[in-house]
């Protein structure tokens, strides 16, 4: 661990950038909560034009603007770029609750997006300058666990929020007028991240280890594409297999809390408290233990631990989340939900984590940067229409919709399982190349 830092502050640190990368889930996921006002208040759209909303409309620019964010983070201040991006998202959120028009909401998403492409890359580049690698994991799985965090919090505060103001008079604010429930819900949401942006404004920017050369500030592009051609099989193995855990993840994220309102008639504050709570505390468990572990098998020089777990995470999956959504008894679901959870939560930071280790200094924002367009860009864009798409066009109904995310469960785990096994042996010889510059 960094001796410019006391330990009290670095886990200060991750508890401020856990709780920006929470806001960011919450902004961006509270939608799915909401899908049916939103349907109704604008025209009554289709389910796929929601997911679009979802989907695309966010990642379009998150990916395009996520190497240029990472560019910048390897070069400059990360502290005071993850600050503007939060304060930007946070202020495009509330944005989405002044709108009342499908394409205003759709641009305005986009803008959201915009903001949230600046926090993975600086963010996981500092992280890996304030710990060393053996606590790294730890510390970035409890980052990542924000993915269900914000899940388990905006279902559990935004389900019964939705249910109160569905039953409620429109409010009407000043300057703004008459606002819909979950226009209300926007705003309500998006307001406090203005204070998350001003928490980390005040950390202090962490020295830079592990450069190539300790002279300049950072790497060409050119430079950063001969590093990934120099490693293309690892590299098409591991984001492969993390497109499809991805995917699978925010299908199920997503499409959860509408199937159970469709299909076993619950309210959105039954699924929501309750999906909620698992999201929350069984997701944060599974991405810190995940980190854990992790760092327990380093420590024993299992030098590929953070993708070997991720393997035998995705095993335990493939069963478990392909019956999740088809069994008939909601109380069984829910049950089987518990490990689907924790096996999902421990991917997202064992993958940071895994790409820190290999990347020099001057390369891992936009190591970063490259995986959040390879990945997250396909998976977020597509996974919340292919559940709608699959229901809508294949199986032809809208109670169709676990029969959609079981199928595309089938797909992903088997093909996530195969590539993370073949991976393996190229990761470890890119960390046998990596002790050569660290």
């Amino acid at each position: 661990m960094s001796d410019k830092f006391s330990r009290a502050y670095l886990w200060y640190v991750v508890a401020v950038l856990t709780l920006a990368s929470t806001f960011s889930i919450i902004d961006r996921q509270i939608l799915n909560v909401m899908i049916g006002p939103v349907k109704r208040d604008l025209g009554g759209i289709t389910d796929f034009q929601v997911s679009l909303i979802m989907g695309f409309a966010f990642t379009f620019l998150y990916s395009i603007l996520s190497y240029p964010a990472g560019w910048i983070a390897d070069r400059y201040n990360r502290r005071n770029l993850m600050a503007a991006g939060i304060a930007s998202w946070s202020l495009l959120t509330m944005v989405c609750g002044t709108v009342s028009q499908y394409w205003h909401l759709f641009l305005a998403r986009m803008g959201v997006g915009v903001g949230e492409a600046t926090l993975g890359p600086a963010a996981n580049s500092a992280l890996a300058d304030y710990f060393d690698a053996t606590r790294l994991p730890l510390a970035i799985g409890i980052v990542s666990s924000a993915p269900f965090i914000g899940q388990g919090l905006a279902n559990i505060a935004g389900g019964p929020l939705i249910d109160y103001l569905e039953a409620t008079p429109n409010f009407v604010l000043p300057v703004i007028g008459e606002v819909f429930s979950w226009q209300m819900v926007f705003i309500i949401v998006g307001a406090p991240g203005l204070l998350v942006a001003l928490a980390v404004w005040g950390l202090r920017e962490p020295g830079r280890r592990g450069r190539l050369d300790a002279n300049r500030k950072g790497a060409p592009l050119s430079e950063v594409l001969a590093f990934v051609r120099s490693r293309w099989v690892f590299f098409a193995l591991v984001f492969t297999a993390y497109l499809c855990l991805a995917t699978q993840g925010w299908s199920l994220f997503s499409w959860i809390v509408e199937y159970y309102v469709r299909n076993h008639e619950w309210t959105r504050t039954e699924i929501g408290l309750v999906y909620g709570s698992i999201a929350m505390i069984v997701g944060i468990a599974g991405s810190v233990i995940g980190g854990i572990w992790a760092g327990i098998l380093l420590g024993r020089r299992v030098e590929d631990a953070t993708l070997r777990i991720v393997l035998y995470g995705t095993v335990v999956l493939l069963p478990t989340a392909t019956a999740l959504t088809l069994l008939p008894d909601p109380w069984m679901a829910i049950w089987l939900l518990i490990p689907v959870t924790f096996c999902m939560a421990m991917p997202p930071g064992l993958i940071m984590a895994t790409l820190q280790a290999i990347a020099p200094n001057e390369l891992r924002g936009q190591m970063v940067a490259f995986y959040l367009i390879a990945v997250n860009f396909l998976s977020y864009t597509f996974a919340p229409s292919l559940p709608a798409l699959l229901s809508d066009f294949v199986f032809g109904s809208e109670l169709a919709l676990g029969k959609a995310i079981s199928s595309l469960a089938v797909v992903n785990y088997s093909v996530a399982i195969l590539c993370l096994a073949l991976c393996l042996k190229h990761y470890r010889r890119a960390l046998l190349e990596a002790r050569a510059w660290s």
